[in-house]
């Protein structure tokens, strides 16, 4: 398929790197020659400088062939242009970033199918999204969702005190009297395992279960021996996400206060916000964040528009009693840094926003991916279609490849955790979890053509 990006920065980059890979025609408009260079060099892209609110550079760019526009620059009146010009083209799907929450969200106003914009990515509606499930998951610390929401993806730091902590895989499911979820992998600090029926749970496992909605609250005892409710929440940061989360807490939780450097936007806060405490002040103030009771705080979450800034505050606030810490970095390349001195949650907008792209932008088979440690591995769901090499043949007769699992089948909107005489039916859907070896090898089982 051919697909056009417009806008160069981590957001487009990440985008025409995995389009690209997967087989797609990509050409990619960007205003900054330097940008322009990087693609021309490192991907197998067209990569056109220019303004992408200019007809004629959409044109050289190959817009009058392109199946898919994705508008993903900083300045959302530019990517609602460029969807506008998409379809004076006639070009059939268009994606967009837009942040203003007039668009997307609770505050919308208007719709951007008025612009002509097929799907609205609001970042920061993702990431709200994305802690409001890990608050609600205690002890959480990845969350995805399949089947529509009726499947879970939860990944687990395990507790040394932990009621699973010595147990074989293969005696869980006696054990707690349950057939709704699946360790579909463990992850340790050099590498991720598809894990065997006799492997034992050992403390500081990561594990990632596959679990149905209704099951979850049946799972969390297994983790912890004291499922504690979150109760006081400490946000560094009166931006756009922490202002959206903090008015989804109010509904949710007691104590919620907010640290915000700036004046301006303090003020802004407290107006907008009715029951959330507002603190004028630095994140690195010691005295600020005793007034926030940062050592009876469930979670202290750094989400300023300051990498730097969200560091210092994250670290202060854990080694002042935070029991859990959230930070957001703009950067990538800090993320496996941020990884290694023990941040508890690491999230990065830009590639929040790419994933949820890329929900919209897989066809065919693929319903969604989820990658898990920077592309080490992927959850994914699949459509079995007829024909394919699955089809009503029991699993252990399937030569799945080694570092695969098939973790659930999706039949008449249930969940099944299938064994070795399961079969795949047409029609139905079916999550398989794969190490990146695996992945090409998953795609010729269930299709005879390439998935994506």
């Amino acid at each position: 398929m051919r697909i056009l990006i417009v806008g160069g920065g981590v957001v487009g980059f990440n985008l025409a790197e995995e389009l690209s890979e997967e087989g797609h025609d990509v050409s990619i408009v960007d205003i900054d020659r330097a940008r322009i260079k990087k693609f021309s060099e490192r991907l197998d892209v067209m990569a056109v400088l220019g303004n992408g609110c200019r007809a004629s550079v959409l044109k050289k760019a190959g817009i009058e062939n392109a199946k898919m526009v994705i508008a993903v620059t900083n300045i959302d009146e530019i990517n609602i242009v460029v969807c506008i010009l998409a379809n004076k083209f006639g070009v059939k799907r268009k994606i967009a970033r837009i942040r203003n929450e007039e668009f997307t969200g609770k505050s919308q106003i208007i719709d951007p199918g008025e612009f002509f914009i097929d799907q609205a990515i609001n970042p920061e509606q993702v990431i709200v999204e994305f802690i409001i499930d890990i608050i609600k998951t205690p002890g959480a610390m990845n969350v995805a969702e399949f089947a529509d929401g009726e499947i879970l993806l939860r990944g687990f730091d395990v507790p040394h005190d932990a009621p699973i902590v010595g147990r074989r895989l293969v005696d869980l499911k006696d054990v707690y009297e349950m057939d709704s979820f699946l360790i579909t992998a463990v992850s340790k600090k050099d590498s991720i395992i598809v894990p065997k029926g006799d492997y034992m749970i050992m403390p500081e496992d990561n594990i990632y279960i596959l679990v149905a909605r209704d099951t979850l609250p049946l799972i969390l005892p297994m983790l912890n021996k004291k499922v504690n409710e979150v109760q006081r929440v400490v946000i560094y940061g009166a931006t756009l996400t922490g202002c959206s989360l903090a008015s989804e807490l109010e509904t949710m939780i007691r104590n919620v206060t907010i640290i915000e450097p700036s004046v301006n936007r303090a003020e802004a806060a407290a107006a907008m916000l009715s029951k959330t405490m507002v603190l004028h002040g630095e994140g690195t103030d010691l005295e600020l964040l005793k007034e926030a009771n940062i050592d009876d705080a469930d979670f202290f979450m750094a989400l300023s528009d300051d990498d730097e800034s969200n560091l210092l505050a994250a670290l202060l606030g854990k080694k002042y009693g935070a029991k859990r810490v959230i930070i957001i970095t703009n950067e990538p390349d800090y993320l496996p840094i941020l990884d290694s001195i023990d941040m508890d949650i690491v999230i990065n907008p830009r590639l929040i926003t790419v994933g949820a792209i890329l929900q919209y932008v897989r066809r065919g088979r693929i319903r969604s991916v989820v990658k898990l440690r920077e592309g080490e591995a992927e959850v994914i769901e699949l459509d079995a279609v007829p024909g394919s090499k699955v089809i009503d043949r029991k699993l252990n007769e399937i030569s799945f490849p080694d570092g695969s699992i098939v973790g659930a089948i999706i039949r008449n909107g249930e969940m099944i955790i299938p064994n070795g005489s399961s079969t795949i039916r047409a029609g139905e859907s079916v999550v398989v979890f794969a190490l990146p070896s695996a992945i090409s090898k998953i795609e010729k089982l269930f299709g005879k053509k390439k998935i994506f």
